[in-house]
């Protein structure tokens, strides 16, 4: 979710711009580890307009180069929208958007059993989407802000936001950034995990591009919203990116306004990456900040770090200078009977309706990250195909907040961007909104002819959501009783819906009398950076640890007093979940994952008089957690190459819900979904697959051959399909593995025996586990990797398979016998 917390910070205008991975037995392996028996202004030139309104409905790209006969890729990213049901009586997310959830089902093949990695946060899962890469290989598994050592005498913790430019260095929101802070790319590349490399690996080198192959197939790239893809954050990306002193900087610098609205319209939030020579870019041109007359707009696309160079190639970056590329400038432009600009020669959604810049009346411009909706998003990918871009990105705001869509009654009154329930009539109101925007988005492009013939459409989300607040089953309920929000709306009277939000250092002071310093990235899975930076084993750190996980509150939807955590992980568990960063000082001391009703933030050491924990109605869905219902998720394929499956997997009403008296205590290794087993890692392989072309680097991710139609003969080889099951069991954040480590890291950090002697052996325990699985999970994924891009048989799959289920086996005696 990018809107409030996850996207730019919790609170005020500066929220929807602002964002701040020989068969062994079970008993023989635990002997091993020794625990054997132990307990815009649109302003192009004008007659370049003209130029632009030629081209504007020409889909072709000679020069694009894709495979197996896709023509056009078109990638569709939601915040928090949903297949499964949040309430047993509501329809999803999705059932309520049938335009889409109908397409993919219909012309192709839709999975109900995709994971996220951990945290389960926007940033996080939508940067191992677009890479194939868990957060510990591609730089970002702590979002949607994390916390970074300083090199000072206090070792104390700045806050940096996960939303930065794919080639900026870490961005450090405090102002000014402490002596010593953290200098390091955000997007930080290690090329194995880096907790069990045999060589320390440099925090130095930027993770691949992903619009690299693309653009050296010939292919432009378009983004709309798309994380890190686009310029973030105006003060340091339009510098950098334009140059000092160049017109847009000038822009900037005189800008009085602190937010800074007109320079986001303008230059953040929307980009296309070009082939080297397009049009796209090579021909832009507009009048610039302090200008008469216009010039070239394109800049130097540069990734220094990119594996075999990449040079000669360039992009445009924001409204002001990829609109007049798709017609803006020119009235009252259509195509195909499809509106794409206004009288004014602005840019438009489906509806007809001028993009404006948030928070900005009569500017054209990108309208945020946070409340950008299905019909801006969806027309700004539609102008670029039919611009001659064959490859676009979109992401799309959730319909779970009030984003204050133009002309729905049903949301008036209700505060901006405040959460809703579900089957509420706002929501269910925006729902239908984005049914007809997805219709509407689906005619237009099969009238230019891009339909899954002959384009490659993928589905996904960030992750799903615990929807903290009242519910079937809780100890309160929504009313009436049986609303299903489509006949009978639901309504959440006062108290009955929002997060609960705790003051970790309050509670800590008066419950444990704790007052250990340390920062916080706030959360619902919380990452404590205690200041000092100590190891796990410092008695201040085992005994805050400790104190954590007895913290207790009243939960009024679970009807009582309850323990906050349900889970705790120190840098041995969060190497197996993928969380150790290749940058040390972005490694927390330990995390939390608590009870996903809570949301928990430092704070002061003493607490008002109604508490440390309070409820919170302005956010309600929480994520980050490990819960089955924020941690699965779903993926839609659709195209060339893709077998038409429907359905694969639990349907809409049978999947994990935050319902009952067990709400948000059922993680993903406990549920029962029949379908293909994939995470977020497996999109990029398959996407890659589909399309003919090849990253510079190893997927931590597998081709999901299930729903190939015709997989090569490697993949089609005997035992491959279970070996890559097993893999992902393995190595997936939230499999297995995963949960078998988390429960037995949990168990350890609560223990106190006598010289800690259980914590210590069990995480020693753990890291033996984690050097096993990485070793293995190395072979295991170069060979699935070499399979599908090579053709390269694997040998002994079986073999492999028994000692993938024996590690596995190894892991869950260990948690049994805590």
């Amino acid at each position: 979710m990018r809107r409030g917390r996850d996207a730019r910070g919790r609170a005020g205008r500066q929220a929807a711009w602002f964002r701040v991975t020989a068969a062994a037995s079970a008993a023989a392996l635990l002997g091993t580890l020794g625990l054997a028996g132990t307990s815009m202004a649109a302003t192009g030139a004008v007659g370049h307009a003209a130029k632009t309104a030629a081209r504007a409905g020409n889909t072709n790209s000679p020069s694009c180069h894709l495979g197996k006969g896709v023509k056009h890729v078109v990638t569709l990213m939601f915040d928090n929208v949903h297949y499964f049901r949040d309430n047993p009586n509501v329809p999803s997310d999705l059932q309520q958007i049938p335009n889409l959830l109908n397409f993919f089902t219909s012309n192709g093949s839709f999975l109900s059993n995709n994971h996220t990695p951990l945290i389960a946060h926007t940033a996080d899962d939508i940067l191992t989407t677009f890479t194939g890469l868990y957060g510990d290989r591609q730089g970002m598994p702590i979002s949607n802000s994390y916390r970074a050592y300083n090199n000072n005498a206090v070792k104390d913790a700045d806050l940096a936001g996960s939303f930065a430019y794919w080639t900026d260095p870490v961005f450090d929101t405090t102002t000014p950034p402490s002596a010593g802070h953290d200098t390091n790319p955000s997007m930080v590349y290690s090329p194995v995990p880096p907790a069990t490399s045999r060589h320390t690996v440099a925090p130095d080198t930027i993770t691949p591009a992903p619009w690299a192959p693309f653009t050296r197939a010939g292919c432009d790239v378009g983004q709309v919203a798309s994380a890190n893809t686009v310029l973030e954050n105006t003060a340091v990306d339009i510098p950098k990116v334009f140059g000092v002193g160049s017109p847009e900087d000038q822009q900037l610098n005189a800008d009085p306004d602190t937010f800074k609205d007109a320079e986001v319209a303008d230059y953040v939030g929307i980009g296309v990456h070009c082939a080297q020579g397009n049009a796209f870019c090579a021909d832009a041109k507009g009048v610039k900040f302090g200008q008469t007359s216009a010039s070239p707009t394109a800049v130097t696309d540069s990734l220094p770090d990119e594996p075999g160079g990449y040079s000669g190639f360039q992009a445009l970056f924001g409204h002001r200078y990829v609109a007049p590329q798709l017609g803006a400038g020119t009235p009252n432009l259509s195509h195909n009977g499809f509106q794409v600009t206004n009288a004014a020669g602005n840019l438009v959604d489906e509806n007809g309706n001028q993009i404006n810049g948030a928070f900005l009346s009569n500017h054209p411009g990108f309208p945020g990250f946070g409340p950008i909706n299905a019909s801006q998003s969806l027309a700004y990918m539609a102008d670029m195909l039919e611009s001659g871009v064959p490859v676009v990105n979109g992401y799309i705001a959730d319909i779970h907040g009030n984003e204050s869509i133009s002309g729905l009654a049903a949301c008036k009154g209700v505060p901006a961007n405040a959460a809703l329930g579900s089957g509420s009539a706002c929501y269910t109101a925006q729902a239908q909104y984005y049914n007809q925007a997805f219709g509407t988005f689906f005619q237009r492009l099969a009238a230019d002819g891009i339909t899954s013939k002959n384009t490659l459409f993928v589905l996904s989300s960030d992750e799903g959501d615990h929807e903290a607040g009242a519910n079937v089953g809780r100890a309160i309920q929504p009313t009436p009783a049986n609303c299903d929000g489509v006949t009978v709306a639901c309504t959440y009277p006062a108290g009955s819906f929002g997060e609960l939000a705790g003051n970790v250092t309050g509670l800590l002071a008066t419950q444990k009398n704790n007052t250990t310093p340390f920062s916080l990235e706030n959360d619902t899975a919380p990452e404590f950076y205690v200041t000092g930076n100590p190891g796990p084993n410092a008695p201040p750190v085992r005994t805050l640890e400790r104190d954590v996980a007895g913290l207790t509150a009243n939960n009024p939807y679970a009807g009582g007093n309850q323990k906050i955590a349900n889970y705790l992980a120190d840098p041995a568990e969060e190497a197996i979940l993928h969380m150790v960063n290749a940058d040390p000082a972005r490694t927390p001391t330990f995390a939390l994952f608590a009870k996903p009703d809570y949301f928990l933030s430092s704070g002061l050491t003493t607490c008002p008089a109604a508490g440390c924990v309070t409820q919170n109605t302005q956010f309600a869905w929480d994520h980050g957690d490990y819960a089955a219902e924020i941690n699965t998720n779903y993926l839609g394929l659709a195209g060339p190459g893709v077998q038409h499956l429907g359905l694969d997997g639990s349907s809409a009403a049978d999947g994990p819900n935050s319902a009952g008296p067990d709400s948000g205590q059922t993680v993903v290794a406990d549920s029962n979904n029949p379908g293909t087993w994939v995470d977020e890692t497996d999109i990029r392989p398959t996407l890659m697959y589909l399309t003919g072309l090849k990253d510079d680097y190893e997927h931590d991710g597998r081709v999901i051959s299930e729903v190939l139609t015709n997989p090569n003969h490697a993949l089609r080889g005997a035992g491959v399909t279970a070996l890559g099951a097993c893999y992902k069991q393995l190595n997936s954040s939230v499999g297995q593995f995963g949960n078998f480590t988390l429960r037995a890291s949990t168990a350890a950090v609560k223990s106190s025996t006598p010289g800690d002697a259980e914590y210590q052996a069990v995480n020693a325990a753990l890291t033996g586990l984690n050097r096993l699985r990485d070793s293995l999970a190395l072979r295991v994924k170069g060979e699935l990797e070499a399979a599908a891009f090579g053709n390269e048989p694997i040998v002994g799959a079986a073999g492999q398979t028994a000692a993938c289920q024996g590690i596995i086996a190894a892991a869950g005696a260990l948690a049994k016998h805590l």
